[in-house]
């Protein structure tokens, strides 16, 4: 049994990036609005979506990546000399989900800004 192939998200990793999220939004906005304003929880609502929006295409891009990395090691010619083992196997794995998030997070790839274009205008607000 290889646990290369299980992909599971942790709920407290999902909750803590949804408050950090939170917090980044009401960082960005106090700068701009009064807190004392009615409408601020509207606005501050907008704004956790549009920075959770820009999470899950950062996510996205990283599962895309992380895809394609793992398609390209599959045609790699293995010719080797010592046998693999699982364990080279599963630290290959992490080491590549790791490089998928760098590159998501870098957005050079450029797929999670285009999702987020694309996701904007269903969340009634603008860039």
């Amino acid at each position: 049994m290889t646990f290369s192939n299980l992909s599971t998200v942790d709920p407290r990793s999902t909750y803590d990036a949804m408050q950090d999220a939170k917090f980044k939004a009401f960082k960005a906005l106090s700068k701009k609005i009064d807190p004392n304003k009615k409408d601020f929880k509207n606005i501050l609502n907008k704004e956790v979506e549009k920075t959770q929006l820009k999470e899950v295409a950062q996510q996205f891009e990283s599962l895309f990546v992380n895809m394609m990395f793992k398609s390209l090691r599959k045609n790699i010619n293995k010719h080797r000399l010592i046998k693999e083992n699982p364990a080279e196997n599963i630290f290959t794995d992490m080491l590549y989900q790791e490089y998928s998030l760098q590159i998501a997070k870098s957005g050079q790839f450029g797929l999670a800004e285009q999702i987020y274009k694309w996701g904007l205008p269903s969340l009634d607000i603008s860039a």
